[in-house]
């Protein structure tokens, strides 16, 4: 059986719905009917934590369930500039490195990193320097496809998916304009399920839209990375 470990932030824990709806819950559910039984998913996720916070619960919710694939999504509470800063809460440089280092680590201790990125959201939201949600997360999102391309690990292009299968945001995120909705958590787990399975099989399943595989699907040890 594979451990699939979803980490991340409120997009990940999904504390918005009923437990049964959050999208990890159900990518179990439609993992299971791939392949019954193959795949045990934990969520991990914690509402308004940055990389660097996801960094210390790595030894705690992440390495006593390796070797396993783990979900990394992050981003959107790194570049939140409050109203009374003009620094995001994680800078990009660091947001680069923490990333960098997470994932090294998750290799180094025998797991398979995979990058998410970040749904589309709509801009409701204003950050402290008077821009766009979208306009200030935008360097980040730039940051993990650069960190996917440069150390070869895999990547579920979210955006990219969403415009292929025309998801309507109003039905996707709720009033906020970033959180899933009910149908966004059926449709999100439907999208990294299909991630997933394109990952875990290229072969078998084919790079469809919206999933990058650089090279042989996944980064280890040694494959721009140096294990402890």
């Amino acid at each position: 059986m594979t451990n699939i470990i979803c980490f991340g932030d409120s997009i990940t824990q999904a504390a918005g719905v009923p437990d049964a709806a959050r999208w990890p819950v159900v990518l179990q559910a439609l993992l299971d009917d791939w392949r019954p039984g193959a795949f045990a998913v934990y969520s991990r996720g914690a509402g308004g934590h940055t990389c660097v916070q996801g960094f210390d619960r790595l030894q705690g919710d992440v390495l006593p369930l390796l070797p396993g694939v783990v979900l990394l999504e992050f981003g959107y509470n790194d570049a939140v500039i409050y109203e009374f800063t003009r620094e995001p809460r994680v800078g990009l440089a660091e947001f680069r490195a923490k990333m960098t280092e997470i994932m090294r680590v998750i290799a180094a201790r025998g797991g398979q990193p995979v990058l998410i990125i970040n749904h589309t959201e709509r801009s409701v939201l204003k950050q402290g320097d008077g821009r766009s949600y979208a306009d200030g997360y935008a360097p980040y999102e730039a940051a993990i496809r650069a960190l996917s391309a440069g150390l070869n690990v895999p990547a579920i292009d979210l955006p990219a998916m969403m415009r292929d299968r025309g998801v309507n945001l109003d039905d996707f995120v709720t009033a906020d304009g970033i959180h899933l909705s009910l149908a966004g958590n059926r449709t999100y787990a439907a999208m990294v399920c299909d991630g997933l399975r394109a990952c875990l099989l290229p072969a078998d399943h084919g790079d469809g839209p919206g999933v990058a595989t650089p090279g042989p699907c996944g980064m280890r040890a040694g494959d721009g990375l140096t294990a402890c």
